[in-house]
């Protein structure tokens, strides 16, 4: 599970991989971690999704109380445990190449190399630390094979710990990540449940100042081009906007959603004033994403305004269907 199986390691860069085989694509983020298991088909499907697992590992949880230097010993237990139990589910589908990248906090932790040897002789995964980058780039990959849209955009993919930012060219943006995660925004700004309203509007200040610093002389006007949001704070406001249950929510059911602006600020002045009790009970939300959901919701307004969007298409696919589409172009 550690290495892309012998049958594979020999092609060049550029070479397409052919024949059909097992793949899995790992993502480990500052908040989850998350793995696909797909069968490789022929061009241009490239790849036919087999199995999905996501679990909560809290990498950024306690990165205040050590100084945002080391992942505390409870998030690598965490992690531990829930990369056992995807190498159980890699082997069990008897796969073939084994893709794993890392995202978010683990760029910038002093333990990581440590870490992520721990992760290795526990499991047998080899995880790659990738910029952002890479990280926006294959995003891209993921969310336009799965919409199959060729005109003007800007993708974002609001993650626990960053924000990736990805447009076609002539809207000159590029890639760029920025410091905007849900968890992390949670952990910084907001000391009470729920939070107060200077609280919030602290969390928008910082947000509006750090895309205005990131994009200063990029003047934007939202009917230009379309604006689609990927990541788990998306897809949970989505399923919560359309009431689809957590345990339904799939790329079947998400891919292609369109939410307008004015429902994420409804439902956010709904939330703000819920403890996390009374947010768990709310309609596509699970325990694990309703105690960052508030930061994430306001991030998500913010950047509509910014770039004036009055609506975002959903894509459930991103880095995870990236890595693998990566791999088998023979990138």
């Amino acid at each position: 599970m550690a290495r892309d199986s012998v049958k594979h390691n020999n092609r060049s860069c550029s070479e397409p991989v052919k024949g059909s085989f097992i793949i899995a694509s790992i993502d480990i983020g500052s908040h989850t971690a998350r793995l696909l298991i797909s069968r490789s088909v022929s061009f241009p499907g490239l790849f036919q999704p087999i199995a999905r697992k996501r679990d909560y590992i809290n990498l950024a949880d306690g990165l205040k109380e050590y100084g945002d230097r080391e992942i505390s010993p409870n998030a690598v237990k965490q992690t531990l445990a829930v990369l056992t139990d995807f190498a159980s589910v890699i082997k069990e589908y008897g796969t073939e190449v084994v893709r794993a990248v890392s995202t978010g906090v683990m760029r910038k932790v002093c333990n990581r190399a440590d870490f992520l040897k721990l992760i290795h002789d526990r499991t047998g995964i080899d995880i790659k630390v990738i910029s952002g980058r890479e990280e926006a780039l294959l995003t891209q990959k993921g969310v336009l094979h799965s919409l199959n849209y060729n005109g003007p955009f800007v993708i974002f993919d609001l993650g626990g710990g960053t924000t990736e930012f990805i447009s076609s060219q002539d809207l000159n943006i590029g890639a760029k990540s920025v410091p905007l995660g849900a968890m992390v925004l949670t952990q910084r700004f907001f000391d009470s449940d729920p939070p107060d309203k200077k609280q919030i509007k602290s969390l928008s200040g910082h947000i509006d100042r750090l895309l205005t610093k990131t994009f200063l002389q990029i003047p934007f006007k939202g009917d230009e081009f379309l604006m689609i949001g990927a990541g788990g704070t998306v897809t949970t406001l989505a399923a919560m906007v359309n009431r689809i249950r957590a345990r339904d929510i799939t790329p079947e059911k998400l891919n292609g959603l369109v939410i307008k602006k004015t429902q994420i600020e409804d439902l956010f002045e709904y939330m703000r004033d819920l403890p996390f009790k009374e947010r768990l009970k709310l309609p596509g939300l699970d325990s694990g994403r309703a105690g960052v959901i508030l930061a994430g919701a306001l991030a998500i307004i913010r950047i509509l305004r910014f770039f004036h969007s009055s609506e975002i298409k959903i894509s459930f696919s991103d880095i995870l269907e990236g890595v693998q589409i990566a791999y088998l172009q023979g990138e």
